[in-house]
């Protein structure tokens, strides 16, 4: 297995449920107003299933109001209604699921905030949770058996993955989704689904969600190429002729252009010459390549790891909590000068390979304009935008990145796919993070190869001292100097790389060719020999 024991199972569990890009995103989604009235009856139903009666009308009154408004904020923010009836899935059962006991806790919380429960039963928050479950839940299950019963009657009715965008919701699009996360999770993801019936938008299909029409095509592959995820195929889960001339004519010319596949998935299915190929669409990409370093193993071993953790965990609870009105008032100065979703994700690389939503606060416009779909043209942020770059306000949000575990206070920088340095996958064997030594030996400044060889340099010489090291240099280089390169660093990590690399190695020829034109062998002794780091 080498120095990489999970790489396979890592990539072969790729198929996360990607977030709609920026300017797809609503302030407020669906929700049935069945479900919300379930949500103002459930509370008061809990207190006559307990007692028969009310005893204390104010002390009801104030618990069914809280729970009321709580379901409201609970349901817009788990989308509980989103989930097509007939394609309703265990896992959108489980986020019922979730959204249910979220709401008698929160419900339970405040009420002992203001009053100690004085006035409700402790069995009260038990009861209003299983009757949320029994009806919503219910109610889901018996839509979902009726479409079922319905559609039964109705005749013919990284890169570590490539991503997929699939033309109409249809049973086959359903089917195609199952099959892709049963079969080959690991050889592509499939990222959103377009649709021509308007009031499937908004709405999702086995977790996928539908974010326009196929007449949209061009606008989703660029807003989605805005936040790292670059779309490699086009399925259409349907006949030609069941789309609109219109339609089918300007997805053909839009792939064209772009020179992105497109595969009509029934035509796919029933060629023979296609089942024998041994897969339905796409080949299994190719493997990051392995590094042959006997003692990157060792490193990788070494107890300081799970002590980083558990400081990352510390640290980054404490400033969340001391930064709080920061945030709260960087939310607002965000809404105000851009509008809805305040934060920005984007799909980067992380440990292992493995996907990275990487998050920051908004400085931008979208790419569209979000009522009349029309392409804004070259963007720069305004003051506000500048202001949250400049002190690196924006970046506040990946302290959540931190304490989900994606990402450490201190480590190799998380890069695009397209940014990652060729040829070595050292820099990914441990978790990425906010700043490393690559940001205080340069940042912006330095090249890839500069930045790679300076991020395994810290992978190598880790410990407290040189983070803490790490941290107070960052401070200073946001607030004093801004990026400057530490020409010793650079050259010492630049020196110790090539004499770590196995020799005749791609990797050793490449770097080969890089010292000899530009004569490196001498600046790096002159440095190495009067570096001190």
């Amino acid at each position: 297995m080498g120095i990489y024991p999970r790489w396979d199972f890592a990539v072969a569990k790729v198929n996360l449920r990607l977030k709609r890009p920026s300017s797809h995103t609503r302030l407020l989604s669906r929700v049935a107003i069945l479900d919300v009235l379930w949500g103002g009856i459930t509370p008061l139903a809990a207190y006559l299933l307990r007692d028969g009666s009310i005893h204390s009308p104010s002390g009801v009154a104030t618990y069914c109001g809280i729970a009321f408004l709580v379901s409201l904020l609970v349901f817009q923010w788990f989308q509980t209604s989103s989930p097509i009836a007939r394609f309703y899935s265990i896992r959108d059962a489980f986020e019922l699921l979730k959204a249910c006991f979220l709401i008698a806790a929160l419900t339970a919380v405040i009420l002992f905030a203001l009053t100690r429960l004085e006035e409700a039963p402790r069995s009260i928050p038990i009861l209003h949770f299983l009757l949320l479950v029994a009806g919503l839940l219910g109610g889901k299950v018996f839509l979902r058996l009726r479409e079922a019963r319905r559609d039964s009657r109705m005749p013919g009715a990284i890169k570590s993955a490539e991503h997929v965008l699939l033309i109409q919701a249809s049973r086959l699009a359903w089917f195609f989704t199952k099959m892709v996360e049963e079969l080959a999770p690991g050889r592509y993801q499939i990222v959103a689904i377009l649709d021509e019936t308007p009031k499937l938008k908004h709405r999702s299909l086995n977790g996928y969600p539908i974010i326009g029409a196929p007449a949209d095509l061009e606008k989703v592959i660029a807003d989605y190429a805005m936040h790292g995820v670059v779309i490699d195929k086009v399925v259409l889960a349907a006949q030609p002729e069941e789309l609109s001339a219109r339609s089918w004519l300007e997805i053909c010319r839009i792939c064209r252009a772009l020179r992105i596949g497109v595969d009509i998935l029934p035509q796919r299915l029933m060629s023979e010459e296609a089942a024998g190929e041994g897969n339905v669409i796409i080949p299994h990409p190719a493997k990051f390549s392995k590094v042959g370093e006997e003692d990157l193993q060792t490193v990788l071993n070494r107890p300081i790891w799970a002590i980083k953790r558990g400081i990352d965990i510390a640290v980054a609870g404490f400033v969340s909590i001391l930064l709080l009105p920061i945030i709260v008032v960087v939310c607002v100065l965000v809404f105000v000068d851009v509008g809805i979703p305040v934060v920005f994700w984007q799909r980067r690389v992380g440990q292992n390979g493995t996907p990275l939503h990487l998050y920051k606060f908004r400085t931008l416009h979208t790419l569209f304009h979000p009522q009349t779909k029309v392409a804004r043209g070259a963007q720069e942020p305004s003051a506000i935008g500048r202001f949250l770059q400049r002190t690196r306000f924006d970046e506040l949000p990946q302290l959540w990145n931190v304490l989900s575990g994606d990402m450490s206070l201190i480590g190799p920088r998380p890069l695009l796919p397209v940014d990652q340095p060729s040829g070595s996958t050292r820099r990914l064997t441990v978790r990425p993070g906010l700043t490393g030594w690559a940001q205080i030996s340069g940042g912006k400044a330095v090249t890839a190869e500069e930045k790679n060889a300076l991020d395994e340099w810290y992978i190598r010489h880790v410990s407290l001292g040189l983070d803490f090291n790490v941290a107070i240099r960052t401070l200073w280089m946001l607030f004093i100097t801004g990026d400057r390169r530490d020409e010793k660093a650079i050259a010492l990590a630049l020196l110790e790389c090539a004499r770590l690399e196995p020799a005749g190695s791609a990797d050793a020829a490449d770097s080969g060719v890089r010292a000899e034109t530009k004569n490196e062998p001498t600046r790096l002794m002159k440095y190495a020999e009067t570096a001190s780091l």
